[in-house]
């Protein structure tokens, strides 16, 4: 009797040592505010933002994610190396720590569509399905706000009592850096403008080739163009600051949108020039 009993608490105390270890319920990941920018027309990528709660006791990760809007959809990490913005897809995914919310912004980690199949308009919203280690599956929609949106228009619902719009977000705000990614067929481009406000600015650019490898060229030139307010192009030569990397300063003279043209010389006789239109404010 006694070994009967001693065999039936070894099998209890499995199952519950079983059931402690099981795959997390999918409601412990919470998925709120995501969102994506519009693109201009023949773009062929696009980032997406997110904030991923972890209700959970337990850290997961997301792995993957897909849509039908892209021919692939990436998980890109943002680094700053030696004061120069870099990105690299995370294979194996990203950590979400229990009891926590990790969010994915502009200038940092983000999802990256990959080989859109039509460009983003404003006002769209994009099916994304993400792929969680003990989650599992979980669809989201994305939200594709203007050009220059730092941020999704419908924000969660919350307890707490809105601000009067007086007491809102300081000017100061627009001090942040506007980041976007450029891609053509033959180089891509990660850029970041710092400040995003108009007056005197800083353009640091990292270049890719086609396989999102380092790419180093014999030169680069950054133009601002803002023909919507007659203002005459501006262009400057970049300086180098790491075999991939450029920096250059211009002066923004007014806020709105802007077409930002790089021009790359790969070789001699060998220029690519790609563009794509930020904001500043």
């Amino acid at each position: 009797m006694l070994y009967r009993f001693s065999k039936i608490a070894l099998i209890a105390a499995a199952l519950t040592t079983f059931v402690g270890s099981s795959p997390a319920a999918a409601h412990d990941i919470a998925v709120k505010q995501a969102w994506s920018r519009a693109t201009p027309k023949g773009a062929k990528v696009a980032g997406g933002y997110l904030s991923i709660e972890n209700r959970g006791i337990q850290p997961d990760r997301l792995l993957s994610a897909s849509s039908n809007a892209a021919a692939k959809v990436e998980i890109h990490q943002m680094a700053l190396q030696d004061g120069i913005m870099t990105m690299r897809a995370l294979d194996d995914g990203l950590v979400i720590p229990p009891d926590a919310t990790v969010t994915l912004a502009p200038g940092g980690d983000h999802v990256m569509f990959v080989g859109l199949i039509a460009p983003l308009e404003e006002g769209q919203r994009v099916p994304v399905s993400l792929n969680f280690e003990r989650a599992g599956k979980i669809d989201a929609s994305f939200e594709v706000g203007s050009v220059g949106a730092k941020g999704p228009r419908l924000q969660v619902a919350s307890t707490e009592p809105a601000a009067p719009a007086a007491s809102r977000a300081p000017a100061a705000a627009t001090d942040e850096p506007f980041f976007t990614h450029i891609c053509g067929t033959r180089v891509m481009a990660n850029v970041t403008v710092s400040p995003g406000r108009s007056g005197p600015i800083e353009v640091l650019v990292q270049l890719e080739d086609s396989e999102e490898k380092p790419l180093a060229v014999d030169a680069l030139s950054v133009t601002l163009s803002n023909p919507d307010k007659k203002l005459a192009p501006v262009t400057a030569a970049a300086e180098r600051v790491a075999a991939d990397s450029w920096r250059v300063r211009l002066t923004a003279a007014a806020s709105g949108k802007w077409s930002l043209s790089l021009g790359i010389d790969l070789a001699t006789d060998d220029r690519v020039d790609i563009a794509a239109p930020i904001l500043i404010e």
